[in-house]
Order: C-alpha cells, then sequence, then structure tokens
C-alpha cells in the first residue's frame, strides 16, 4: 500500500496526495516488489537497493545510493495487546526531492503520524528523519521497561515459580537478546548520523539527536541489566528444584525405610516353619506392636535429621 502525504510548515495536518511531488512523504506499507518498483522509479534508485527492506530479519545500517542515503533501521512494534513485543524492519529513504519509509507491514509508529501529525513540514527531511528515530528509540525504552518490570515481578515471586513464569521468563530472553542484536548496530547509526555525513544538521537538531543516542545507549545497559537478571534467576529456579527434588527424594527414601521394616518382620514371621509366638493367643499383637515400635523409632530418628 502506497500513501502520498504533504504538509508545508503553515498547515496544522496532513495533506493527502493523490501524485508524487516535489517535498512529498511517501509511505509504503505491507510493502511488496511492485511497490518497491514504483520507489525505485520515482527515485532512481537501483532495485536491488531497496530489496533489503523486505527483509524481515535486516540489521539496522546506513547506505549511500545514487545521491540517496538508505536508512534501515528497526522498530519496538506492538503486536497484540498482551505485551509480546518484538521488533520489525523499516526502511526510510532520503532523496533530494523525497522522504519515503518502507515497511513489510502495518507500522504503529507511521500510523501515529499519520493519525497524530506533526509539527514541521515534509520538505524538512532531516528533522523528519530525526523525529522518526527519537520515536523509534522511546518505542525502545517502553517495550525495555515494560520487560524489566517483568524481571522484577517474578523476582519477588521467586518461591511460587510455576512452569507458566519459567517459559514466560525464556520469552523475555529472547526478546532482550533481539532487542540488543538491533539495538548495537542502530546506536552505531544513530552516531553516523551524528557526523553530519549523511544528512544535513542544524543547531535545533543536536540536542534531538543527542536524546536518541542516549536513549539507545539506556536501552542496551538495561537490556544487558535485564539478561543478567533473568540469567541469576534461571539460576535460582535450577537450585530450588534441586533442592525440592533432594527433599523429595529423602521423603520416599525415608518412607521405604519404615515401611520396609515391618515388611521384613511380617515376612520372617510367615515363614513356614516353626517360629516364636506361633502359638501365643496375643503373638500378632506383639509381632505389630514391635514393627510400630521400631518403624516410630526410626521415624524419629529421621525427623530428628530433618530427612522427612
Amino acid at each position: 500500500m502506497i500513501e502520498i502525504f504533504f504538509k508545508n510548515i503553515k498547515s496544522q495536518s496532513l495533506e493527502k496526495l493523490e501524485n508524487v511531488k516535489k517535498g512529498a512523504w511517501i509511505n509504503v506499507e505491507d510493502a511488496k516488489k511492485d511497490d518497491l518498483d514504483f520507489v525505485a522509479e520515482i527515485t532512481n534508485l537501483n532495485i536491488i537497493d531497496l530489496e533489503d527492506a523486505l527483509d524481515v530479519h535486516e540489521l539496522p545500517r546506513i547506505e549511500r545510493k545514487s545521491g540517496a542515503a538508505i536508512f534501515f533501521v528497526r522498530d519496538a512494534q506492538f503486536f497484540d495487546r498482551n505485551e509480546d513485543v518484538s521488533t520489525t524492519p523499516l526502511t526510510i529513504v532520503i532523496t533530494k526531492k523525497y522522504i519515503i519509509t518502507i515497511s513489510i507491514n502495518k507500522s504503529d509508529l507511521i500510523r501515529r503520524f499519520v493519525a497524530n501529525g506533526f509539527d514541521f513540514s515534509t520538505t524538512q527531511r532531516s528533522k523528519f528523519l530525526i523525529y522518526t528515530l527519537l520515536n523509534i528509540s522511546r518505542n525502545f525504552t517502553k517495550a525495555v521497561k515494560s520487560l524489566n518490570n517483568d524481571v522484577e515481578y517474578q523476582k519477588d515471586k521467586l518461591e511460587k515459580v510455576s512452569n507458566a513464569d519459567i517459559l514466560k521468563l525464556i520469552e523475555h530472553e529472547e526478546l532482550l537478546s533481539g532487542y540488543i542484536s538491533a539495538l548495537n548496530p542502530m546506536k552505531i547509526v544513530f552516531e553516523a548520523i551524528e557526523t553530519g555525513k549523511y544528512i544535513p544538521l542544524y543547531s535545533y537538531d543536536e540536542d534531538l539527536i543527542e536524546d536518541m543516542i542516549i536513549s539507545i545507549r539506556q536501552s542496551v545497559e538495561i537490556c544487558s541489566t535485564n539478561l543478567k537478571s533473568i540469567e541469576s534467576l534461571r539460576e535460582s529456579y535450577q537450585i530450588m528444584f534441586t533442592n525440592n527434588l533432594n527433599k523429595t527424594i529423602r521423603v520416599l527414601t525415608s518412607i521405604t525405610v519404615i515401611l520396609t521394616i515391618p515388611t521384613m518382620i511380617a515376612s520372617f514371621f510367615g515363614m513356614n516353619v516353626l517360629i516364636p509366638l506361633q502359638s501365643h493367643p496375643l503373638g500378632f499383637l506383639f509381632i505389630l506392636a514391635i514393627s510400630c515400635l521400631i518403624s516410630f523409632a526410626f521415624l524419629y530418628v529421621f525427623m530428628v535429621k530433618k530427612w522427612f
């Protein structure tokens, strides 16, 4: 799906256009090969230079092609309302005439831009790029903080861990690893933009770029800290499970020993030979009493030693 928008500095909202004109913002969502052909045609870029925009695993980087700057970045995308988050690629192409955004699915970030607009013109391509990247960095911060809160919550309920908690912890670890894989190259992209070699920068952009870089660095640090916390939690879970298993084995072993004593006595007195008390009217009660006494003696010893 291709949408074309334009906004000058005096406009209050985005104007949706039918045809491309200089200074427009061209948004491509659910991008397909035909959409890339259209972008290549209006920008004079080679289609090969744009094909990576369709790669779901594309890593953040910057390329210069035919007078255009192509920024491959990733955004922390919320796919549903269960706080299940991951990253999705977003490609931003800046030429002398247009700014183009390409995403392989519906982007919440872009949808917010379309719905809420922004306070600058689409002809201010550098500002548009910085504004987009700043929002991406904020999305990462929000997503990482959400995971951090979940990890802290699981720390508080360490003694009541369940299989669902373990699965959630594994999911969080995978998400954090994915974030770090995206954030580290994103940090390099942001630092490269700060040099001013890829887009012209103005004095009022410097603070925004600095905020972007600080936000990304903080997100990387929080991710690394959370991964260490998850590793520590997994080790704690393993120790708890091993300890509980040892307790269970001790209890079962103790029960086996306690029940073995009367079983052995009953086996001896069940032999088809002459045995003591076989003619005594209270012989069964004597044998039962002796079996219980010995079993209770073992039970007492096990409880004193805290094996039971």
